[in-house]
């Protein structure tokens, strides 16, 4: 023979965290969880006459053409982890650790076929533009000219 035996009824903080304040407030953090990585992820790259602009979704990142000292194509980077701003979601922004032991500002969409921008700073730019050869040569051309 069963016997059923139902649960006691929620108590204050059970209702609390139950209720349709608190659904709400977990749905917009997983939104926001999910936002802002979009809003700051990497869109595309401008080389124009002053220098190369990274395109976030809401912002951008300048870099002067006056402290590029070289790009060059590295290929495949082993990454190590992201210190600041997002990873994977939407692509990786921000200063990363890589598996070399070493450091840079990535501003990219995947690891393959990188393009590092050398410049003033310690940390050089990894950036993954859709045609590596063509960005180069742009970027070539434009320091070229200074």
């Amino acid at each position: 023979m069963d016997k059923f035996f139902p649960i006691a009824p929620m108590d204050k903080t059970a209702k609390l965290m139950s209720g349709p304040l608190m659904t709400i407030l977990a749905v917009c953090t997983v939104g926001l969880i999910w936002l802002i990585p979009y809003l700051f992820s990497p869109r595309g790259y401008k080389v124009t006459p002053e220098g190369i602009i990274i395109q976030l979704k809401v912002s951008s990142h300048f870099i002067s053409k006056n402290k590029i000292k070289s790009v060059k194509l590295v290929g495949l980077v082993k990454p190590g982890g992201g210190i600041t701003w997002l990873s994977g979601q939407f692509g990786y922004a921000g200063l990363f650790t890589l598996k070399s032991g070493s450091m840079a500002r990535v501003y990219a969409t995947c690891w393959d076929n990188m393009v590092q921008i050398q410049t003033d700073n310690i940390d050089p730019y990894l950036l993954s533009p859709q045609d590596p050869t063509s960005f180069i040569k742009s970027v070539e051309e434009l320091l070229n000219h200074k």
